[in-house]
């Protein structure tokens, strides 16, 4: 039997969290160390000569498979239904420190530009979070740390249109010289279109819609490079089909789509595709190993048999800025209608309303000398007094 390197064991462990299965190598079996970060001018015939203070930070492959250390952890954490506080805090500490082997252009915080070859080492991090703040997002957790979880999950999300951002508007050589489909063809790969559908649904279930078109912009370029980047894009048709429909139905609806069951978990992805991490299939007939539940109609697609020829990325596109135009015409509407109040300096706990010059004022009965004439400028009465 071929020796097993950590590398393959790294690797091993990212298909695992993807897919939502078991993981069946571990470090143990492996005898062949991970690989380290030299640059070739510091290699000899006896190894590496440049000393561990000066060491060059983690880039590319190799820091993929030293940051999906821990994924192990990770995996071992989401076989529970509800994800503590503390240990959440503790896995952020340690994605924490895995950031810091990285050079500072591909930390979240900063504004450098990114090569777009960067992406895949970031998403690494990213898809780890993603994962572990989702695992809350089932009603078995209490609702503040759904609400949490969703908050969480939105924190990625907009983290990764912002790498997603900087990659696209990269003017740096040789990164302009090449097109920004060129640029994602060497890039694509089913984490990356899977995490970057992920962070769409959850941007546009909270409103967040710029982000979500920046996101779009890398799944619309990976297309049908990848196959299951097709079955993603059915499925994010159909939830904002889904979710349109709400609205429509309901101009106040948007303030509760966080407590919407059904749309949650159409929200939450991949998290339905196995029995053992969902739970839209509770209470369900016992499946043999090798079988999935068949979902019914109105329940989530599924990645693994959806592969088809669906290439419909504009009417995502479209769906996506009808929201957009939808949701400022609300904020437009509600703004309009909201009277405006100011604190009288004389007196602060009295609430006086401006009130429009299009109101008309009572006529003066003959019993009482007319007021004289007021201004054009708006008139002042009080609303209420608190």
């Amino acid at each position: 039997m071929p020796k097993l390197t950590l590398a393959d064991e790294q690797a091993h462990r990212a298909v695992a969290l993807d897919m939502n299965r078991p993981t069946l190598i571990h470090e143990i079996d492996c005898d062949v160390p991970l690989p380290s970060s030299s640059e070739d001018r510091h290699a000899g015939p006896h190894g590496a000569f440049r000393s561990q203070a000066n060491a060059a930070p983690l880039t590319g492959f190799v820091a993929v498979i030293h940051m999906k250390r821990m994924y192990a952890s990770i995996l071992r954490t989401l076989r529970s239904n509800v994800v503590p506080s503390s240990t959440l805090q503790s896995h952020d500490e340690q994605i924490r420190s895995s950031m810091l082997l990285l050079p500072e252009a591909y930390r979240s915080s900063s504004h450098a530009q990114l090569e777009a070859a960067a992406l895949p080492t970031v998403i690494t991090v990213l898809t780890a979070r993603f994962h572990l703040y989702r695992r809350n997002l089932s009603p078995i957790a209490h609702p503040a740390e759904r609400a949490e979880a969703l908050d969480r999950c939105l924190s990625v999300a907009k983290d990764t249109a912002k790498y997603v951002s900087r990659a696209l508007h990269n003017t740096s050589r040789p990164e302009a010289q090449k097109s920004w489909q060129a640029r994602v063809a060497s890039i694509a790969s089913n984490m990356v279109a899977l995490h970057t559908w992920r962070c769409i649904l959850i941007l546009c279930l909270r409103g967040e819609y710029d982000a979500a078109l920046m996101c779009l912009h890398l799944s619309s370029t990976i297309g049908s490079m990848r196959r299951i980047n097709s079955a993603c894009g059915k499925h994010l048709s159909f939830f904002l089909a889904e979710l349109s429909a709400r609205l429509r139905r309901d101009a106040d609806s948007f303030q509760r789509l966080d407590d919407d069951e059904e749309l949650l978990a159409y929200a939450s992805g991949d998290a339905q595709g196995i029995t053992e991490h969902s739970w839209v299939w509770t209470g369900a007939p016992p499946t043999s190993s090798n079988t999935s539940p068949q979902p019914s109609p109105h329940s989530l697609p599924s990645l693994e048999h959806n592969h088809g020829a669906w290439n419909d990325w504009a009417a995502v596109e479209h769906a996506i800025c009808t929201l957009m135009e939808d949701s400022r015409a609300r904020t437009a509407a509600a703004a309009a209608s909201t009277p405006s109040y100011y604190l009288p300096p004389h007196n602060p706990v009295k609430r006086v309303q401006l009130a429009s010059d299009d109101r008309v004022a009572p006529k003066p009965s003959s019993s009482t000398p007319a007021a004289p004439a007021q201004s054009n400028a708006s008139r002042i009465s009080i609303a209420n007094i608190i």
